[in-house]
């Protein structure tokens, strides 16, 4: 009795090239991410300057959490146009986009650093939770998280 030759569990094409999937092989898509002034753009956020020290996320719960990603996919469908259009006095829907009067924030180097022409405000993620940051063209800086809405002593 000849021995058979044994199939590999591993596919022969297993070992070629793999092929490189981009996920916007058009750059240009992403040039919206740089304009400033325009209200139309979509939104982007960026925790670049969180201030991990005051909140982090890991001292979020999972239900928190799946409530930070709920809004993160609902902020980048958005417009700063539908931001702004989400605040106002008692008749705050969604977002609920508040400016925030920068001397409240908790001291720290960050924002020291703001300039005055920085505009602060929070955005919520719940009807509890909120995040607070500034915008810079079309990117939200997410600079202070605030899970149970007690940031600035509410």
């Amino acid at each position: 009795m000849k021995n058979k030759p044994r199939k590999s569990l591993i596919p022969k094409n297993a070992a070629a090239t793999p092929q490189l999937i981009y996920l916007n092989k058009d750059v240009s898509v992403l040039e919206k991410i740089s304009q400033s002034g325009s209200n139309d753009v979509p939104v982007f956020i960026s925790i670049k300057y969180i201030q991990h020290k005051h909140e982090c996320f890991s001292e979020w719960s999972k239900v928190e959490m799946d409530a930070f990603w709920s809004f993160n996919t609902n902020i980048h469908n958005k417009t700063w146009q539908q931001v702004y259009q989400s605040g106002g006095k008692g008749d705050k829907t969604g977002l609920g986009y508040t400016v925030i009067d920068k001397q409240v924030y908790p001291e720290s180097e960050l924002k020291n650093k703001l300039s005055d022409d920085i505009t602060l405000f929070e955005l919520r993620v719940t009807q509890r939770i909120r995040v607070h940051g500034f915008r810079m063209g079309a990117i939200f800086f997410i600079c202070w998280l605030d899970k149970n809405h007690s940031l600035l002593g509410k």
